[in-house]
């Protein structure tokens, strides 16, 4: 062949790349093992859930606004009663008084048992001697215009008593005690008036009518005379000495038969 020549093999040298005329601007090339990779769009951004925050009380503050009161309701006007009402309430009130006094009839105790006042303490010491009671009444034994006042108006009940006691020295004394128990305490004032008056009569003690045990005592001839009311019952006493004679208004026996009408209401209901 023309101008043909031998196919040796040519000696040539390798190339070599001279990068100084690359521009600075301009990225170097990514490597070839990263250039044959896809580019892919970076993940969106995913922020935190919120945080929900647990309620909280109120808190007052230094200002709150005022509360309410509520209003108070006004009050209804008073009733007013008519005549017809008035005079329901009367019935009522006069129904109820008359119930009233019909229950205390049928309760109250009789006046033979009414309960006596406190007794007083007498300061001489009576002994006993002798008692008597009298349920025929008083009229069998007075006298003179106080047995004319039992004619019209008897007593209830009649205790007649002898009591003997000691003055300070020692002088025996006796006295009588009667009581005399009135309807009400009218009649017993009437009586007692009576009985204060000289020339009216008496009430016999049980030495003027001679009783059983009463023989040898000395007389009680109203030389030392006292009576007294208390409530319906009138209480007569008298004193005289033992031993020696009985002068007339002694201070001495005057006072032991004024001691002695304290024993009015415990003799009248003590029972024999």
């Amino acid at each position: 062949m023309t101008g043909a020549q031998a196919n040796t093999q040519r000696e040539t040298t390798p190339l070599r790349r001279d990068n100084s005329q690359i521009r600075p601007d301009r990225a170097p090339a990514p490597p070839p093992e990263e250039a044959t990779r896809p580019a892919f769009a970076p993940p969106p951004r995913r922020d935190p859930p919120p945080v929900v925050q647990p309620p909280q009380a109120h808190q007052p503050t230094s200002r709150q606004a005022p509360v309410a009161q509520p209003q108070a309701q006004p009050e209804p006007p008073p009733r007013r009663v008519t005549p017809t009402g008035w005079l329901l309430r009367g019935l009522g009130l006069v129904a109820i008084s008359v119930l009233s006094g019909l229950i205390w009839l049928t309760i109250k105790p009789d006046s033979e048992d009414e309960a006596a006042p406190p007794p007083e303490v007498p300061r001489y010491e009576f002994v006993p001697i002798h008692r008597e009671e009298a349920f025929q009444g008083c009229q069998s034994v007075s006298t003179s215009k106080i047995k004319n006042f039992f004619q019209k108006q008897e007593c209830t009940h009649l205790t007649r008593a002898l009591y003997s006691t000691k003055l300070p020295d020692g002088t025996r004394v006796l006295t009588s005690l009667v009581t005399v128990l009135m309807p009400d305490a009218g009649a017993a004032q009437q009586l007692n008036d009576l009985t204060t008056k000289d020339g009216t009569g008496n009430i016999r003690d049980l030495v003027d009518d001679g009783r059983d045990g009463t023989k040898g005592m000395p007389a009680l001839d109203d030389d030392a005379y006292a009576s007294g009311r208390q409530d319906r019952l009138v209480v007569i006493g008298d004193s005289a000495y033992f031993d020696k004679n009985t002068p007339n208004k002694d201070p001495a026996l005057l006072d032991v038969t004024k001691e002695v009408l304290k024993l009015g209401w415990p003799q009248e209901q003590t029972p024999r």
